[in-house]
């Protein structure tokens, strides 16, 4: 069965890091993967060494942070129309059954699809307005409706589920992401216990470095700690606009935290941090389902999570971690997992088992395989 993924940017983050989990837990079905990607990037690198057919074509979003005029929409349309006839092609010449998109941001893999009628499944990993401040750009009512009409819809939370959808709609799916095989996870368990080292308490954010994933909070509440005589280091890995990392590198210095935190940039292989941290950060104000909180899990880290989007289904409070409500009770808990580190460690091998028996590739493959063979056999 050739399945042609659509993704809608180059970064390898999140969303196509979980599509190419999703692609490796597939090897073991009858799928042959091929994909669309926007441009060339480390995502379609690691689609070659894999040997995994590729094209680098345009694939406009229909969301926007901006408001439009109606003369850009109109161009917009012509955009979308003009990418929709590029994808009919790559189907008609790959000979393609299915076509997955692998998020709600474009629109351009169902309207190819239903032209060429092939089946179509939309993989929607983000809130869009809640996370990343992006509203479509044409009537939303109208968007939603069209998103309606692919043959099968897969949320990876259930907060997302239920933000797009009203309950009981039997083409939607909820399946959690997997981030490991069985076997890598333990794997990942080996080498945590190969670092434990002597070193300061380290905490880890590893993500796109924007307001909305909270960094400068988390800033702060190492500034709290330090100034109630608990020592800790903040490790923070990713990329972001360069007036807002000066933003973060300024506060760093106005409170005096030169030496406990650390910018990376962006890390091709988030791994040897997640090693070298004693507990990860999500102080995203609505993250939809944190990769980098099952990424970190898989590793035997306990995380420290807002209370709000996906978190509370990643996290089981006081067993894998916390989730915190305020500032001030993030405060404490990063207070508390520094002053027993042992507890912590406790809390991280618990995520890990939480995360190997939930967020593994093996389930989510196969969960995602008997959507697509339900799609394929209403053919």
């Amino acid at each position: 069965m050739n399945i042609l993924f659509v993704t809608h940017h180059d970064k390898f983050q999140g969303s196509s890091r979980s599509l190419m989990s999703l692609i490796e837990g597939l090897q073991e079905y009858d799928v042959t993967p091929f994909v669309v990607n926007p441009r060339g990037s480390i995502f379609t690198e690691a689609l070659r060494s894999k040997d995994i057919r590729y094209a680098i074509l345009p694939v406009p979003w229909w969301v926007s942070r901006k408001t439009l005029s109606c003369k850009k929409k109109i161009d917009l349309f012509s955009v979308i129309q003009q990418s929709v006839q590029n994808l009919q092609k790559v189907i008609r010449d790959w000979e393609i059954d299915l076509v997955y998109t692998n998020s709600s941001v474009t629109p351009v893999g169902l309207l190819a699809a239903r032209r060429e009628r092939v089946p179509h499944i939309w993989h929607i990993r983000e809130f869009g307005n809640l996370d990343f401040d992006l509203d479509f750009i044409y009537p939303k009512t109208l968007c939603k409706m069209f998103m309606r009409m692919s043959n099968a819809t897969i949320c990876h939370s259930k907060v997302v589920r239920n933000y797009y959808f009203k309950p009981g709609l039997k083409k939607v799916h909820q399946i959690y992401n997997g981030v490991a095989l069985k076997d890598q996870f333990d794997e990942r368990l080996a080498l945590r216990q190969q670092s434990q080292k002597d070193r300061p308490f380290t905490f880890v954010m590893m993500s796109g470095i924007t307001p909305k994933k909270g960094q400068e909070v988390a800033i702060r509440a190492l500034a709290e700690l330090r100034d109630k005589g608990v020592v800790a280091r903040l490790v923070i890995g990713g990329s972001g606009k360069t007036d807002y990392l000066e933003h973060l590198s300024k506060l760093r210095s106005e409170l005096d935290l030169e030496a406990q935190v650390e910018f990376t940039g962006f890390n091709k292989d988030p791994f040897p941090s997640y090693y070298a941290a004693n507990c990860a950060l999500i102080c995203s104000e609505n993250e939809a389902f944190s990769r980098v909180g099952l990424e970190s899990m898989s590793t035997a880290l306990s995380v420290i999570g807002k209370n709000s989007g996906g978190n509370p289904e990643i996290i089981k409070h006081g067993t894998t971690g916390f989730l915190y409500d305020s500032f001030e009770e993030l405060v404490a808990y990063m207070k508390a997992m520094v002053e027993d580190p042992g507890a912590a460690r406790q809390m991280g091998l618990a995520g890990w088992q939480r995360a190997r028996d939930l967020f593994n590739i093996e389930d989510y493959a196969a969960k995602v395989y008997r959507v697509i063979q339900s799609v394929m056999e209403k053919r």
